[in-house]
């Protein structure tokens, strides 16, 4: 990654084109008085556009990549193999992969290696600079990469089994299922701290819907061959789990058939994951004597208290009807039934932390079910995102010091600020929306909060007991110990200081109830921003990025919470009915679009981030054209013009190969699009995109009607 303070004349660049575009009146400061009499100055000549054939022959702008590209492709008609088609024919996709990214997975690669080169040090006794907690990482890392120790038994795992066969009566129940969730094997459901939807400024306890070892209720419930395949796939797993853990073939079996069937009743109880997506459908606060009342069979009080949340009284549940069917089973189902699914999900969860042979069983299924890879990840990969999972801000604060900076975090947090100015200055255009909904979108809008590349405050690990001794005892004990963290916040007031990434993630999110972007240090490298690409290029790749964040506080779900991240309905009846016509829009639009062989795109489940791309290009894409307009120079004759180079610096971070599995489980539970339609699916509604490589109506990049939210 590039020192960031090599990068902030491009990034000062791209500012000035984001403040442009925030401003709808140049500043009086910039404009130098009239002398009264005095003849003005003729205006510059405006250079002769230049000819397609006189473009070809210049060099291409800096910051795109020719081989990437398939020239010989129609833009109009294929944007997506226009943009990515040489990086498409020549890339393999490593063999520890299904799916391979030229943006996330790219940088997350360099990342990984700079992070497995800081716990190599630290493991070694010898910590890099800035890294907190040195001996705790360093064992941590030690014992994960010790295969020979990993071999020599499973004697930790044995005994906590050993826990779950004595189980006799529903209290026994309620105590085996608080001490897996604080082990992080979260069996029946998740519980932890939550903001409250209607009170963001408390939190309170959450539990919600889960306790399935396939990736969704969907899994179990559909009759097509593929999920029939892929279930007794997982029926076959489970048995050949069990067998490992000592049970004889036959015993192995009836267990496995009793956890399947013991998931599938939660299944057929559980919320589908595009209701999920709507805040009033999994906002139910019942407080503790609710939720009493509601599944009453279940010993609440015992596994609070067992969890280490005994105190809690404020209470929520994501959907009523599950947990009337854990109650249901907790009368209902046999004893022997309740420990096998329990001995399952604590044994299953530990899979990496045991020999090999239960590494490479779990490998087997899901690879062949989901994940396309053909051989499993070294360990020392592996070994690397368990600790940036486990003590990610200890192993994070190395990492920002040998990456980022403050001058980084300076410099991202301006750039951020601008654009939600522009955002700002955007909601004049829309006719859609009045007045009323505009102003309280404008103070939204100003509200959100900015975490850029680090936390402020880095989180204590003080207590933690992290040894040289048994990897899954350390394991078990990191994930009990946040745990602990997460439940003693319940019934305290917010602390917005916290983060829900680690530093050297490559991702960017939003969250609805905090109000807040969280953007780390990870992401910041080329293909999203390289120091060396022009101003037009960095903010069709970067620039789209932080405006895809800031609309997403304006998507079907981020539009229901207000500025102060509180569940309420700020819009007026007119303008919340054209919001949801033009969602219907591009609802429509994705639904029609295939991901994988017979699997379309569910555009439901995906709205709210198609939503956030088409907005995000838009946003970024004004920026783009404000300074261009204001600094021509910036923009030296090349290959292509401006605005080209920002729709394929968009397009070529966005670059990505499949193997048919990941496909067909990104379509049923990813609320992303695949990348082609991430890509081809916005620009075809752009005018802009249209105009700048002229396109014309009958071509595939020209939809019509178009879709239009923001």
């Amino acid at each position: 990654m590039p020192n960031l303070s090599t990068l902030r004349p491009v990034l000062r660049a791209s500012l000035a084109a984001l403040a442009l575009a925030a401003c709808s009146t140049p500043s009086k400061q910039s404009v130098a008085p009239e002398t009264p009499g005095a003849p003005k100055p003729a205006p510059a000549p405006a250079a002769p556009p230049l000819s397609a054939e006189a473009r070809a022959t210049l060099p291409m702008p800096a910051g795109l990549d020719a081989t990437v590209m398939d020239a010989a492709a129609d833009p109009c008609n294929d944007f997506y193999r226009y943009a990515c088609g040489g990086w498409l024919d020549r890339t393999e996709i490593p063999a520890d992969r299904g799916y391979w990214a030229r943006g996330f997975n790219g940088i997350d690669e360099q990342n990984i290696k700079t992070l497995r080169g800081l716990l190599e040090a630290a493991a070694a006794w010898k910590p890099p600079a800035g890294m907190r907690y040195p001996e705790a990482v360093g064992a941590f890392y030690a014992t994960c990469m010790d295969e020979p120790k990993l071999e020599s038994g499973v004697g930790e795992l044995k005994a906590e089994l050993k826990r779950i066969a004595a189980i006799s009566s529903r209290k026994g129940l309620a105590e085996a299922a608080a001490r897996l969730q604080r082990f992080g094997a979260n069996p029946l459901f998740d519980f932890g701290s939550i903001q409250d939807s209607k009170d963001a400024t408390l939190v309170i306890g959450g539990f919600f819907q889960g306790g399935l070892g396939l990736p969704d209720r969907d899994y179990y419930l559909k009759d097509d061959e593929k999920a029939k395949a892929i279930r007794a796939a997982y029926l076959a797993y489970v048995k050949h789990y069990f067998v490992l853990l000592g049970e004889t073939p036959r015993a192995a079996a009836q267990k496995a058939r009793a956890v399947v069937a013991f998931e599938t009743r939660l299944a057929k109880a559980s919320l589908d994951n595009v209701s999920r997506r709507d805040p009033e459908k999994t906002y139910h606060r019942v407080e503790r004597a609710g939720l009493k009342a509601l599944a009453p069979a279940f010993e609440w009080d015992v596994f609070l208290a067992t969890a280490g949340a005994g105190s809690a009284t404020a209470i929520s549940v994501d959907h009523p009807p599950f947990f009337q069917e854990v109650s249901s089973m907790t009368r209902a189902v046999p004893l022997a039934e309740w420990r096998a699914y329990l001995a399952w999900r604590l044994a299953s969860s530990a899979h990496d932390a045991l020999p090999k042979r239960f590494q490479t069983a779990q490998f087997d299924f899901f690879s062949k079910s989901f994940s396309g890879a053909k051989e499993q990840q070294p360990r020392w990969k592996r070994c690397v995102r368990a600790v940036d999972s486990s003590l990610g801000e200890a192993l994070g604060a190395a990492y920002v010091e040998a990456t980022f900076g403050a001058d980084g975090k300076r410099t991202t947090l301006e750039m951020v600020a601008l654009i939600e100015q522009a955002f700002e200055a955007d909601l004049a255009t829309l006719s859609w929306m009045d007045e009323a909904t505009k102003a309280r979108a404008r103070e939204k809008v100003r509200a959100i909060a900015n975490a850029i590349g680090y936390p402020d405050r880095w989180r204590s690990y003080d207590g933690l007991v992290i040894d040289r001794g048994s990897y899954l005892g350390n394991s078990w004990r990191s994930q009990a110990y946040e745990n602990e963290r997460d439940f003693k916040k319940i019934g305290k007031p917010l602390d917005r200081t916290e983060w829900n990434m680690t530093p050297s993630t490559v991702d960017a999110t939003y969250s609805a109830q905090l109000n807040e972007i969280t953007f780390p240090a990870g992401i910041l490298q080329p293909p999203f921003f390289d120091r060396k690409a022009t101003p037009a290029v960095n903010l069709g790749a970067m620039g789209m990025v932080v405006g895809h964040e800031i609309t997403h506080g304006f998507d079907d779900e981020g539009r229901k919470f207000d500025g102060a991240g509180n569940l309420a309905d700020w819009w007026t009846a007119p303008s919340g009915k054209a919001f949801e016509e033009r969602a219907a829009c591009v609802k429509t639009q994705f639904d029609g679009y295939i991901a994988v062989e017979d699997v379309k795109l569910n555009g439901a489940l995906t709205l709210g981030e198609n939503t956030a791309d088409l907005g995000g290009l838009k946003l970024a894409f004004s920026a783009m054209q404000a300074y261009v307009k204001a600094h021509p120079e910036a923009v030296p004759p090349s290959r292509y013009t401006a605005e080209q180079q920002f729709f394929l610096g968009f397009a070529q971070s966005w670059c990505a190969k499949a193997q048919p599995e990941p496909l067909r489980a990104q379509a049923q539970t990813n609320p992303h699009a695949t990348a082609e339609w991430r890509v081809k699916g916005p620009l075809s509604n752009l005018i802009a995109f249209q105009e700048a490589f002229g396109c014309k109506l009958g071509q595939a990049m020209v939809r019509s009607p178009r879709c239009e939210v923001w």
